[in-house]
């Protein structure tokens, strides 16, 4: 007899995966993407260190790798499986014929994951810094007086 909440795929009935095997896959993935992040920051940097690169290109390395990281992780989400599925031996399938996320929706799954932290630090940020009714406003000064 069948679980109702399990899918075929070729041909094989897959049972749906427990809820701790499902997290620890999010949390290696999150973890390999850090890492590779990380490791690739931290090589733009030695190369600056060495004269290879300028600070620059280091700079743009350095923003650019998260983003691209995330969207490599998605995608191997979508259409593969992603490092922490394989170790954990879950995999993400459209339920109604068993296939694949896509390309496009595990990209966006994992953009909105990867940076929804930032975000949501962004909007705190803001409402922090709001001004309130009874303040007075914010100007900045030099330190020193300037010669006339």
């Amino acid at each position: 007899m069948s679980s109702p909440a399990a899918t075929l795929r070729n041909g094989i009935l897959l049972p749906p995966a427990s809820t701790s095997r499902r997290w620890w896959a999010r949390i290696l993935d999150a973890f390999f993407v850090l890492v590779f992040t990380g490791f690739i920051i931290g090589l733009a940097f030695a190369l600056y260190g060495a004269d290879a690169i300028s600070i620059d290109a280091a700079a743009r390395v350095a923003l650019i790798t998260y983003p691209l990281m995330v969207l490599l992780f998605g995608a191997l989400y979508g259409c593969t499986v992603s490092p922490g599925q394989a170790l954990c031996g879950v995999v993400s399938l459209q339920t109604a014929h068993g296939r694949r996320v896509g390309f496009w929706r595990g990209m966006g799954r994992y953009l909105a994951i990867g940076f929804f932290p930032i975000a949501l630090l962004l909007l705190v940020w803001i409402f922090l810094d709001a001004p309130a009714s009874d303040s007075a406003p914010i100007r900045v000064y030099r330190r020193t007086p300037q010669a006339a």
